[in-house]
Order: structure tokens, then C-alpha cells, then sequence
């Protein structure tokens, strides 16, 4: 087979390879999320590494706006 397939003989099995995440993707679907416009409601509260990047970054925009940072409220 061509090198560049999605073939791996290892599992001799069709994979899909590893990529980049999309931060503003995840931002959206916890948006839809957290407002009820997906099918069920959150699993739980964000957390691991991307929801730390987003708090953070939120964060960091707010202070460069000039107005005080708010903490996420989340429904349970």
C-alpha cells in the first residue's frame, strides 16, 4: 500500500490518525452545552488540560478588556 494510507499493519486495521484539537470547538460545544441547545445536558463540570486553557484564557481577555474576571457558572 501507499505510505501516506491510514492503513496500520500493526492492528491490520484502517485508523485515523492523530491531530490537532480545536480549542474554539470545544469552547462552542461547552457553549451549546452549558445553554441547553444540545441534545442532553452536560456530563458533568470542564475540567483537564483544554478546560484550564479556556478558563485561562478567558481570564486573560477579560483583564486586557479592563473588566474583572467572572467565575463560570455551570448547572448541575
Amino acid at each position: 500500500m501507499a505510505t501516506g494510507s491510514n492503513y496500520d499493519s500493526d492492528v491490520q486495521m484502517f485508523v485515523q490518525r492523530p491531530r490537532e484539537i480545536d480549542l474554539a470547538h470545544l469552547r462552542f460545544l461547552r457553549w451549546l452545552a452549558v445553554r441547553g441547545s444540545l441534545e442532553h445536558e452536560p456530563a458533568g463540570q470542564p475540567y483537564g488540560v483544554y478546560a484550564l486553557t479556556d478558563v485561562l484564557s478567558a481570564r486573560t481577555d477579560a483583564v486586557r478588556a479592563g473588566v474583572a474576571p467572572a467565575r463560570p457558572t455551570y448547572s448541575d
